[in-house]
């Protein structure tokens, strides 16, 4: 029973909520836009998908039809899968692929020193 609970804590506790966050956070966005951008809106159809889906499971866990087997492996994926997105989102505190357009704007340190122009 200990992958069953798990399990069941993980995604009522901690995948639920952080999807329903991110539905909240696009919503938003929507609001304050008054529209939503083909991106947004197919984010927002995934995110209410994979919401679904893990209630889904949730039910069937609480009905009993997934075993302790069936339970390790499904929580073995889903916390891998979450220390994958959470490696993501630690890449992006540090790098920007907008800040490599904006790489030239500025570029008053690239003077050349037998420029006579300055």
């Amino acid at each position: 029973m200990a992958y069953i609970t798990q399990l069941k804590h993980l995604i009522q506790n901690e995948l639920i909520p952080d999807v329903e966050e991110h539905i909240d956070d696009i919503f938003e966005v929507i609001a304050s836009q008054k529209d939503a951008s083909p991106q947004e809106r197919a984010q927002l159809e995934d995110l209410q998908a994979l919401r679904d889906e893990y209630k889904e499971l949730l039910g069937e866990i609480n009905n009993g039809q997934i075993d302790e087997e069936e339970a390790e492996q499904l929580y073995t994926e889903l916390t891998s899968m979450r220390e994958g997105d959470d490696e993501d989102d630690d890449d992006d505190l540090y790098y920007d692929e907008d800040d490599l357009d904006d790489e030239d704007d500025y570029d008053e340190l690239d003077i050349d020193e037998d420029d006579d122009q300055y």
